[in-house]
């Protein structure tokens, strides 16, 4: 059996129904997505069509398939990108030239990830054999010959691949890899897809290339290489689907574990982003942060530590949120607390309708998902680790439980949970974690008017109470205000930056101000303060979607302040 057959499992996008500003992102990322740029036409013939062959229809494909699924609708966009692959494809079934045996180019096959995704994705979804066919073709014909290539790969960092004006470029190499990307590091971003590829269609073939790229990535020094970010947080994921679904051996949860720590310490903006590349703070990138998110929930479910989901609660009210476009779809920020600047805003890729935009339905749908989670060893528990308004239906072991939650967070301390069917039995364990900015002690849980006894196990509070339909279960807590150092102090020698729970702060203004005194701040509710004695706002950065484009595209919130 799987390692993953024991490890705490979330809620299938079937049997969630999100609700409030989730929804609304959901929906509006779902219909920029039937905007003309992401029509089947547009897609195969994009800019990047040439440099990275499938990538911008597969992760077309692959956010439609999240976002439907997530919205509870159907989408025709998906169903017409696998119906109309062959158009797309040379002869041998994939996506840009055949190359001589023995040859190959990495912007090719990495670009190739997102169709594994988005097909895997949809024949998971709708059981399509046209999907499966698909996949196969890509697998046996531009996949499993690359196998004996790998060892080719640079292990040094190549000067014609830095300092390029925009990531993704394909630079001519002499060599087996014809061509390389720019983007230091996509050829193993592959492993996703390759991965769940694997668990879609498994075959020996398959997993003796897996087996071998994960093996030559461990060999590679990222830092060294200076590699894109979002290429080394999608490899680990595909290592870490392979430790937990197919081969569990602890040196790979050692990569993912201690490469992931790599980012955190040297590659994390203040506003909890990334820098597109190891050591090159130039700009953010969505994709690398939604890796983030779901790595930071998935080495929870893996190790059960809360370090990993507080982070996962930053990133994604502070990144994710900040990130999302009035229009619904996603873009690139400047790298805050680095290079100088103090301020939260968006670089002049305001949106990236090429990447960002379709890969923001993954982290969406993954926070849907990410509702509940169950134990397969504990029947009757249920986690709760984030505290998104919606419907789920909780399949545990012990039954099911239907939760329908309402309420403030992360703006205040408040939800609701009003119990829509609850299996008979014992009674209900229910985990509820402890936010960033919280104090444990300061929960109170209730059901009705009864405050429930409740106890601290691994950073959630737990309370045990049986349960039926129409139940309300309240959970309260208090958000507190934190100032604290700063991400980089080399950057700002004594600089802090202010927090309301997981929500980072700024002060919307055109140059920067000194820090106000925390005793200044006055609470205005919504996770907004003012300083009594020089009147400057400090509000949440997260809320860049709700304003006008114009608005939008120029507001500055200064998040690093000196005395």
């Amino acid at each position: 059996m799987p390692l993953s057959s024991s490890l705490l499992q979330p809620t299938a996008l079937a049997d969630c129904t999100p609700a409030g500003d989730l929804r609304r992102r959901l929906e509006l990322n779902f219909g920029r997505l039937h905007d003309p740029e992401f029509s089947f036409e547009a897609a195969i013939t994009a800019f990047t069509a040439r440099e990275a062959p499938g990538d911008w229809l597969g992760r077309t494909l692959l956010g439609l398939t999240l976002d439907a699924q997530a919205l509870g609708r159907e989408t025709p966009r998906a169903e017409e990108t696998v119906r109309r692959w062959p158009e797309a494809c040379n002869e041998r079934g994939y996506i840009g030239l055949v190359h001589p045996t023995g040859r190959a180019d990495e912007n090719q096959v990495g670009g190739h990830n997102a169709m594994l995704r988005g097909l895997s994705e949809y024949y998971l979804w709708k059981k399509d054999p046209r999907a499966l066919a698909a996949l196969r073709g890509i697998i046996t014909n531009l996949m499993l010959p690359t196998r004996g290539l790998y060892g080719a790969y640079p292990d040094h960092l190549l000067d014609k691949l830095m300092g390029g004006p925009v990531s993704g470029l394909t630079v001519a190499h002499d060599g087996v890899w014809l061509g390389l990307s720019t983007d230091i590091g996509t050829l193993f971003f592959t492993l996703d897809g390759l991965t769940q590829a694997y668990l879609v269609d498994p075959s020996q073939e398959l997993r003796m290339l897996i087996e071998t790229m994960i093996a030559r990535y461990a060999q590679l020094d990222i830092i060294a290489l200076s590699a894109q970010t979002h290429a080394t947080l999608t490899a680990l994921r595909g290592i870490l689907r392979w430790y937990t679904e197919v081969d569990a051996r602890p040196e790979y949860l050692k990569i993912v574990t201690d490469r992931f720590q790599l980012y955190l310490d040297q590659a994390r903006t203040e506003h909890h982003a990334n820098f597109n590349w190891f050591g090159r703070p130039d700009w953010t990138e969505t994709c690398a942060i939604i890796d983030s998110f779901m790595l930071g929930v998935q080495l929870w479910q893996v190790m059960r530590e809360p370090v990993y989901i507080a982070e996962a609660h930053r990133i994604y009210h502070n990144a994710i949120c900040h990130h999302q476009r009035p229009n619904g779809g996603f873009g690139c920020d400047y790298c805050t607390g680095s290079n100088g600047d103090r301020f939260v805003h968006a670089f002049k890729w305001f949106e990236a309708p090429w990447c960002c935009s379709m890969r923001g339905a993954e982290g969406l749908s993954c926070a849907a998902r990410y509702a509940a989670f169950t134990d397969p060893a504990a029947p009757r528990d249920v986690w709760l680790p984030f505290y998104f308004e919606g419907a789920v239906t909780v399949r545990a072991p012990g039954g099911e439980l239907g939760l329908s939650a309402t309420g403030e967070y992360p703006y205040g301390g408040k939800i609701s949970y009003k119990v829509t069917k609850a299996a008979a039995g014992a009674p209900w364990r229910l985990h509820f974690f402890v936010p960033p900015g919280v104090v444990a002690k300061s929960f109170v849980v209730r059901r009705g008017e009864v405050v429930l006894p409740s106890k601290v196990e691994k950073g959630f509070v737990m309370v045990e109470t049986p349960l039926a339909a129409d139940d309300v279960i309240a959970v309260e807590f208090a958000i507190t205000l934190v100032c604290e150092s700063a991400k980089y102090p080399a950057e700002f020698p004594g600089a802090r930056h202010f927090t309301h729970g997981p929500l980072l702060l700024g002060a919307e203004t055109d140059v920067a101000v000194p820090m106000p005194a925390t005793a200044d701040l006055n609470y205005l509710g919504s996770g907004r303060y003012q300083c009594r004695r020089t009147q400057v706002l400090l509000t949440p950065i997260d809320g860049l979607t709700y304003l006008p484009e114009a608005v939008a595209r120029t507001r500055r919130l200064q998040s690093v302040f000196s005395r």
